[in-house]
């Protein structure tokens, strides 16, 4: 048979290397990098060089330094901030703590917006495919709107035309009469707060957590194992439920003898049940708990159910205040709370006969024993503070400023509706045949989505989900259009105070960076573990 293999006069090898594809492209790889280095040794040399002109980056001693730039962070920033929330503050701290209540807001908005985003998202992402007509198209309407509208004017809106735009705060909306509050200075809901002996609450509910976490995996390989079912949730619950209710009984015995107050000595108080005979005097009535039906009545006015109130001095947002105003709560008996900035303000108005009690910690109640009979006062470990009006604002409770809930509500609506949409295409890339073989195993629809849909969907889920976790917290530097004191607001503010823009921006960028870097490595390290293991 006639060979006609075509004779190839130069082989592979023999190509120079200037015309070798595989060569010219690492050699233009080289090249771009190099210009990349060139360029940013150009940018940082201009930078420090102009720095340096200016004396940003010189020290005390006359020699220059890179991190003598940040000196400026130990200097007062002189000027105050709105709303702290994990520590305290005061303008005469230095710059470096403004810019950590900065960061800890940041981060307070995002933890919050993250997780109520991810709810929003995922029912809505559930309710685009419901096969009702009208949950359906509301989910439709809600994720259009929100994904096409810009942010900062969906923040407008809700900071100048819904949040402002409630009533004063004597007449808060109230909804379904609970002891939730919506005005013009924010929202102000129940919260719950741990009393002293609460530590050891805490403590029991850890324990449980891990119990109830090695029950869960025990369980769930005898499942894999024998193929039966364990019912693994209703075992995990009950060694919560048993567990933290021991704690309960427990931290409650252990803070027996915790509280106390001081009551005025001509009030001839000597136990806690004689308060309710001291208002019951004042208003010459017999039972406390007639005093709503007699105030409807119009036998008692409210001023005179308020003259007779017992007058408390304590700290401000001192738990011993939480704890007696929950048992004074729980008699009916009325009250009013004064509240102080100091210990010795609270001493000297008791003294001086402004009010019936003094609550304080034991300490401080050692300190003026001799002025008052000491009563005992119970304690629960865990308290809820419920929000009162006291004079021209709310106290007690646990307060959305408006700022905060513009910029929170905001970011959740908007956040929310792009991931509807991720967890929507994650359900529908979940073959049809896993549903129809759910519901051939007679699972209901809960089920189905919970057991067979979504840990499938997941995998699709997660990787466009963290970039929505990252847009969140960058998007929060928009709260400075509302006036939330985050992490660029302050930034901003120390700018200008300090003159150091450089040196700002590069702690604004390393604070950003490292928020992401964060979010990425957990969600990152979370898609490991639920991705498919390929052989």
């Amino acid at each position: 048979m006639t060979d006609i293999t075509p004779n190839i006069s130069q082989n592979e090898d023999s190509i120079p290397f200037w015309r070798d594809t595989r060569v010219l492209g690492i050699l233009a790889q080289i090249a771009f990098l190099a210009a990349v280095i060139l360029a940013a040794a150009w940018i940082l040399s201009n930078v420090l060089a102009n720095m340096d002109k200016l004396g940003a980056f010189r020290c005390a001693d006359g020699s220059s330094s890179f991190l003598c730039g940040f000196n400026f962070l130990n200097i007062d920033a002189q000027f105050d901030i709105g709303e702290t929330t994990f520590i305290t503050y005061d303008p005469s701290n230095p710059f470096s703590r403004a810019l950590i209540v900065g960061a800890l807001n940041t981060l307070r908005v995002a933890f919050f917006g993250i997780i109520l985003a991810t709810l929003l998202g995922t029912f809505a992402g559930i309710a685009r495919l419901s096969p009702n007509w009208l949950i359906s198209n509301i989910a439709k309407w809600y994720v259009d709107l929100m994904r096409n509208t810009p942010l900062l004017l969906q923040l407008f809106f809700l900071y100048f035309g819904v949040i402002l735009l409630l009533p004063p705060i004597r007449e808060a909306i109230q909804p379904f009469g609970l002891p939730i509050f919506m005005s013009q200075r924010g929202i102000d809901m129940p919260w719950p707060v741990l009393m002293p002996s609460g530590n050891l609450l805490l403590i029991f509910a850890l324990v449980a957590v891990i119990i109830a976490t090695a029950i869960w995996v025990v369980l769930g390989r005898q499942e894999i194992a024998q193929g039966k079912r364990t019912y693994r949730p209703l075992w995990v619950l009950a060694v919560l439920l048993v567990i933290i209710a021991a704690g309960w009984f427990a931290a409650r015995a252990a803070g027996t003898g915790n509280q106390a107050a001081l009551v005025q000595t001509e009030l001839g108080v000597t136990e806690f049940a004689d308060l309710s005979g001291i208002v019951q005097q004042r208003l010459g009535i017999d039972n406390l708990t007639d005093v709503p039906q007699l105030v409807a009545a119009g036998t008692l006015s409210q001023e005179m159910v308020d003259a007779a109130a017992l007058k408390v001095c304590a700290l401000r947002d001192d738990s011993t205040e939480i704890n007696l105003a929950a048992e004074l709560r729980q008699a009916s008996i009325p009250f009013a709370v004064q509240r102080f900035n100091r210990v010795n303000l609270v001493v000297d108005a008791f003294t001086a006969g402004e009010c019936d009690l003094y609550v304080a910690d034991q300490e401080s109640l050692h300190a003026v024993a001799d002025a008052g009979a000491q009563i005992s006062v119970a304690e629960l470990p865990l308290r809820l503070s419920l929000p009162s009006l006291q004079g021209l604002n709310f106290a007690g409770g646990y307060k959305l400023t408006p700022n905060f809930a513009a910029i929170l509500i905001g970011l959740v609506l908007y956040t929310g509706a792009f991931i509807a949409e991720i967890v929507r295409a994650g359900i529908q890339s979940v073959p049809k045949g896993q549903s129809e073989a759910a519901r051939a195993l007679g699972l209901s629809e809960t089920q189905r989505l919970q057991l067979v849909v979504l840990p499938q969907a997941l995998r699709v889920i997660i990787p466009p989900l963290t970039s929505q976790y990252l847009n969140l917290v960058k998007n929060s530097s928009l709260a400075i259009a509302v006036g939330y004191p985050d992490l660029w607001s302050t930034a901003f503010i120390t700018l200008n105070q300090s003159g150091q823009a450089v040196q700002v921006f590069i702690i604004v960028m390393a604070s950003y960076l490292s928020f992401s870097l964060f979010i990425s490595f957990l969600l990152n390290w979370y898609n490991q573990r639920i991705a498919l293991v390929e052989r």
